[in-house]
């Protein structure tokens, strides 16, 4: 069974995602930083928990490997989730997980009836001394620019579905467009836990990658 706590009850899972950077954006919901949903199997003793952080983002945790997981993912997938994404019209969903069996043995087959693909990410510290010594003379080309991006924190469609005070703040960013076309950006996307946030770094082409783009749009 699923049960969705209510944001003064989000502690409850914060156990279940303080061992890894990856889980940053589980804690920025949970502490109410960022606007989500948290789900668990029990209040009382919970085994697995789930967060959702508006729009696609989930991150599941497991005290250990038990098949009866599966119908909790699937409940809260199924019936607490994908109704509200299906209505926004948002087709794409993550759902990032801190164990290699749970994402093997226990999402695939909830997501069964899906189209699933696996992918790795990785979650890197910024060293600012080493990096404010970097010797970059990258240059833009005549057909790039780098601009400025300034965007809502979570799509205003999602603000009917959860309340949230902060739904009003802007997450900001440096992209490059070439020939008009984005083809890198780095934004920070509004997780935050203490004095930790994340950055998301993407060049959306693979053949426009290894090119220094990245690292253009970081240097000060």
């Amino acid at each position: 069974m699923a049960v969705e706590l209510t944001r003064e009850e989000f502690a409850i899972a914060e156990g279940f995602f303080n061992k890894t950077m990856f889980q940053i954006p589980a804690l920025a919901v949970i502490n109410s930083s960022f606007p989500g949903k948290v789900f668990v199997d029990n209040k009382e003793n919970p085994r697995t928990a789930l967060v959702w952080a508006l729009s696609r983002w989930s991150y599941l945790s497991c005290r250990e490997f038990l098949p009866k997981h599966i119908s909790f993912i699937m409940e809260v997938l199924n019936t607490m989730i994908f109704p509200i994404l299906e209505e926004v019209g948002e087709s794409d969903f993550e759902v990032y997980c801190d164990n290699n069996a749970i994402r093997d043995s226990v999402l695939n087959e909830a997501l069964k009836d899906f189209k699933v693909n696996n992918h790795h990410e990785n979650t890197f510290i910024l060293n600012r001394e080493r990096f404010e010594k970097l010797d970059f003379e990258q240059k833009l080309t005549s057909d790039m620019e780098i601009c400025e991006c300034i965007l809502p924190i979570v799509p205003e469609v999602y603000h009917k579905y959860y309340p949230y005070e902060k739904f009003g703040r802007k997450v900001f960013g440096m992209a490059i467009r070439k020939n008009g076309e984005l083809i890198s950006q780095c934004m920070n996307n509004g997780f935050a836990h203490g004095n930790r946030y994340f950055i998301d770094l993407d060049t959306f082409s693979n053949s426009e990658r290894n090119k220094g783009y990245g690292t253009l749009i970081l240097y000060p």
